[in-house]
């Protein structure tokens, strides 16, 4: 089996972990077996009410993110998906795709699409539709945060109704899951895409297993089964509504209550008690993680020295106390031990004594630190806990300005910030960690730019030796060790909790939720 291969399956093997009831912590609990979901058939009817973590601007599938703390249920919902990850064997499943293949090691894809496939209003979900949803994300004046991903295509061609023809700026063997980890995966009718914004919103045009009701904003997403969904019977549901919990104590307290049946989930604490309450608590095991992105290309963090001492001066695990109650998984490598390219590289040293020296070496030369920390107002203890931290040392001094979520894209395409959270999260490295990392990508948020770095990526990124791959990704961890990007400080908590009464909990991706079979025990 190629490591490639191996990458998937051992990250989709265990894609959906339950966690034990016992309460031990979920940061600890990978291999326990966990309260389980209703048994036997699926049953069909019913209304399943979910909670997102983000409720979305527009319901243009471009500008919004296919990751679980964002709202990619409702997405899948309206637009159905191309293909998923198969979370027992780490093969693209494909659903509304028949399939996406290269025969010239990833420069050219052949996507054939599945046959009878309809839009909700009955007309056909062709090649022609993927090609122009594909270039909408592409198109710098749709602001897509998945932009890098679609820019890695060079051109596109329709063949025949159901296929297309894809060709990239570079080969990468992995597209597949560029494909299946964004908004690419979500095909919008030409004339949703073509309408004004008020139209996209209040009757958008998709493929998938519901359509919308209606849309009350700051209330509840209301979704009605499409009949003329091609997986028949899927979906089992009847209705589908959706709400949007951003206080993770009332997104808990609703499902354990049963105010709800589902919600996806990105804080630890609510996982760990989750799987000691009789919930359905699940997590998707991801590499990488969330961390403070330093920006190396302005004052203070353009001087190796700042990125090092703050580096040095933070302990994670205390981190992991304050803000996550000890419940969260620290990412101490940057691939987790069941990726074949796990290296035992630490990804940070807790060093106070050496920090307080480069602090001290930086204000005799007229920079004592100071920085400022722009984070989303949900993670503010974050940086609350940072300050708390640096507080016993002199010399320093860090202060936290809260990021509006519309300001988001301006703010990060600008590098406008000297320090921003954000997340380099991947299961099979490419072709995320690249855009994450390389110095050409516009998604490179640190502004890293360093050759050895770049040329191990791009190793990386279009190879399919075993080994030339497994050495490309030992010098990328050797690099960011030494050049100390970001400061890590937590695995992403790509989870879901649910009632026992909800079957067919199912993630794929980056945590997204697949919805085509949830169901619900009368």
């Amino acid at each position: 089996m190629s490591i490639r291969k191996r990458a998937l399956v051992a990250l989709g093997a265990v894609a959906v972990l339950f966690v034990s009831a016992c309460g031990s912590s979920v940061a600890d609990s990978a291999e326990a077996a966990g309260v389980a979901g209703p048994s036997g058939d699926p049953v069909s009817g019913g209304t399943l009410q979910a909670i997102q973590l983000t409720e979305p601007r527009t319901l243009d599938p471009a500008v919004n993110s296919n990751y679980w703390s964002n709202s990619p249920l409702l997405f899948n919902a309206l637009y159905g998906t191309l293909m998923i990850g198969n979370e027992a064997t780490g093969e693209i499943e494909y659903k509304i795709a028949e399939s996406f293949s290269s025969d010239d090691k990833g420069k050219t894809f052949t996507l054939v699409l599945r046959d009878g496939v309809e839009f909700s209003d009955g007309t056909p979900l062709n090649a022609e539709a993927v090609k122009i949803a594909w270039d909408h994300v592409k198109d710098p004046a749709t602001a897509s945060g998945d932009i890098a991903h679609a820019q890695m295509i060079e051109a596109t061609e329709v063949v025949d109704a159901r296929t297309l023809k894809v060709t990239l700026v570079d080969p990468v063997p992995s597209f597949p899951q560029a494909v299946l980890q964004t908004s690419l995966n979500w095909i919008a009718s030409p004339a949703t895409l073509a309408a004004d914004k008020s139209v996209r919103d209040s009757n958008p045009i998709g493929a998938g297993p519901f359509t919308l009701e209606r849309w009350s904003r700051q209330d509840v997403i209301v979704l009605t089964k499409n009949e003329n969904y091609y997986d028949a019977p899927r979906p089992y549901l009847d209705k589908l509504e959706i709400r949007t919990m951003g206080d993770p104590d009332q997104r808990y307290n609703t499902v354990l209550s049963g105010g709800a049946d589902l919600a996806t989930e990105n804080r630890w604490q609510n996982l760990d008690k989750a799987s000691a309450a009789a919930l359905q608590s699940s997590v998707l095991p991801l590499n990488g993680g969330v961390g403070l992105v330093l920006n190396m290309q302005k004052a203070p963090f353009d001087d190796p020295r700042a990125r090092q001492a703050l580096s040095m001066a933070l302990n994670i695990e205390t981190l992991n106390s304050a803000v996550y109650e000890g419940t969260g998984q620290v990412p101490t490598t940057l691939f987790q031990e069941s990726s074949p390219f796990f290296k035992d590289i630490p990804l940070a040293e807790y060093n106070p004594e050496k920090a307080q020296a480069l602090f001290d070496e930086l204000a005799a030369e007229g920079k004592p630190l100071n920085f400022t920390m722009l984070l989303f107002a949900n993670i503010k203890d974050v940086g609350e806990a940072v300050q708390t931290q640096l507080s016993t040392f002199s010399n320093v001094e860090a202060n936290v300005k809260i990021l509006d979520a519309a300001d988001y894209g301006r703010v990060m395409y600008q590098r406008d910030y000297e320090v921003v959270s954000n997340a380099v999260i991947f299961g099979e490295p490419e072709p995320r960690m690249w855009i994450g990392l390389h110095s050409t990508s516009s998604a490179n948020y640190s502004g890293i730019n360093d050759a050895e770095l770049d040329a191990a990526l791009d190793k990386g990124r279009t190879s399919e030796d075993d080994a030339e791959r497994d050495a490309a990704y030992e010098v990328v961890q050797e690099r960011l060790v030494e050049l100390n990007p970001t400061v890590f400080y937590t695995r992403g908590a790509a989870g879901v909790i649910a009632g026992a009464t909800v079957g067919g909990v199912q993630q794929y991706g980056l945590g997204s939720m697949f919805p085509d079979n949830l169901w619900i025990q009368h």
